[in-house]
């Protein structure tokens, strides 16, 4: 009897890992859909994308798609280069560059960011030796910005060093306060938060020097940063007054994205002060406005987690795959991975070891697509669930693990609470030896 519908997981594994094949991958995975036939198995509550189903009408279009969207991405790739050529034939090597950097940022929106590296590589190669450093300025800051978002922090933080030093000896002013402004982003992820305001003060400063009406959208970002950073700090009050002048910024000057950052981190606030309710109309808020995928993920996570917290368990649920729609949609291995450990997170705090399958797929992603920071903390969540279930080797080895990729990535704080998890674990183990004894 012919079958009517396969699993994901096995479609996937027929075709060779192909870098040309995963537009394809992609596709298959957006159109898959819940086997129908284990809705009312309790396990289907934590199944990943693998498990989901096509039928072989959804393979042949997905098919199509795919070769429609790469015939589309090829096309305009060599679109691209026509006018990088022009400017290679006139001489001019700056406009080489910065058509090199454009390439680069074309690649990293289609999600290729380590495609787009490849660009902005190029782009130092020719812009290196030129006098005018302002292409070098922008292409060290861009592969700052793709290291960023791979995990890979330490060379993160040294290009946008490198940027904001070259751009202060060239008098670019611009270009220092957003390559200030980035190496700020890396402190904030590497937990640094004394540090990242360091670093955010100082670029506002140099932005405020500049002349009316100029560098306002970047003294925007700062304030959206700065009350990230008090928030964290717990310095409650300031917080608030930067939120404040940051939503003054984005009602003169629109923009949904940024307006979104903002929100989502007033959100944050919301809940140190205790206002439940008010952050999460304020995520709420964020979550309707035209966002990049990434930020519309970690917000449906964290309303699925606040609604957890809250006793809502459907309704947590119900925001957990609203995260993993717009990360299916999105077709971002990097989301879909920070989903399932936001998912595998929810599963823990309801107590249902079952959960342990969405942290094997977080995982799984992180170290096929090398995502090192995403790796350590999943590696971490899934420690707790581990403990939950008395599997204390296994939860002391994934500490370890987590620990020691913190370390290697330069995530100082991470590093330490993962340090002080094992203190704890140990302690505990000795405590439980001695009752023995």
């Amino acid at each position: 009897m012919q079958r009517s519908a396969f699993v994901v997981e096995e479609l996937l594994g027929l075709l060779p890992a192909l870098d040309e094949l995963e537009v394809l991958r992609l596709r298959l995975i957006g159109a898959a859909a819940p086997d129908p036939r284990r809705i009312w198995d309790s396990s289907s509550a934590y199944a990943t994308i693998d498990k989901r189903v096509l039928s072989p009408t959804d393979v042949e279009r997905s098919l199509a798609e795919a070769d429609e969207a790469l015939r589309q991405y090829v096309a305009s790739l060599h679109d691209r280069l026509r006018p990088l050529f022009r400017s290679f034939f006139e001489g001019d090597l700056d406009s080489v560059a910065r058509h090199l950097v454009s390439l680069g940022e074309h690649h990293e929106a289609l999600g290729r960011a380590r495609s787009a590296r490849k660009c902005y590589d190029a782009a130092m190669r020719v812009a290196l030796p030129l006098v005018d450093k302002g292409a070098q300025v922008l292409a060290l800051r861009r592969i700052g910005r793709v290291a960023l978002s791979l995990g890979d922090l330490q060379e993160a933080a040294l290009h946008y060093e490198r940027s904001a030093e070259l751009a202060r000896d060239s008098g670019d002013l611009h270009g220092e306060v957003v390559a200030r402004t980035g190496g700020g982003n890396v402190l904030v992820w590497q937990g640094s938060w004394r540090e990242a305001e360091t670093y955010y003060r100082d670029a506002l400063v140099r932005a405020e020097s500049a002349a009316d009406g100029m560098l306002t959208i970047e003294r925007g970002h700062l304030y959206n940063n700065l009350g990230n950073v008090a928030t964290r700090l717990e310095r409650i009050d300031e917080a608030e007054e930067w939120f404040r002048r940051a939503l003054a910024v984005w009602n003169e000057h629109p923009s949904p994205g940024d307006l979104g950052v903002c929100l989502h981190n007033l959100g944050h606030l919301r809940l140190e002060q205790g206002r439940a309710a008010e952050a999460a109309a304020t995520y709420q808020r964020a979550i309707e406005l035209e966002v990049p995928p990434t930020l519309r993920v970690a917000i449906a996570v964290d309303l699925a987690q606040l609604r957890l917290k809250e006793g809502h368990l459907t309704q947590a649920e119900d925001w957990a795959h609203v995260a993993e729609d717009h990360a299916i949609a999105a077709a971002s291995p990097y989301l879909l991975g920070r989903m399932y450990q936001g998912r595998g997170n929810i599963a823990r705090a309801r107590g249902h070891a079952d959960g342990f399958t969405l942290y094997e797929k977080a995982l799984e992603i992180a170290r096929g697509k090398g995502y090192p920071f995403l790796e350590a903390e999943t590696l971490s969540d899934y420690a707790e669930l581990r403990l939950q279930t008395g599997e204390v080797e296994e939860a002391q080895a994934y500490l370890e693990r987590a620990r020691d990729i913190f370390k290697e990535i330069g995530a100082v704080q991470d590093c330490a609470r993962a340090e002080a998890s094992l203190a704890r674990l140990a302690s505990q183990h000795a405590a439980l030896a001695g009752t023995r004894d």
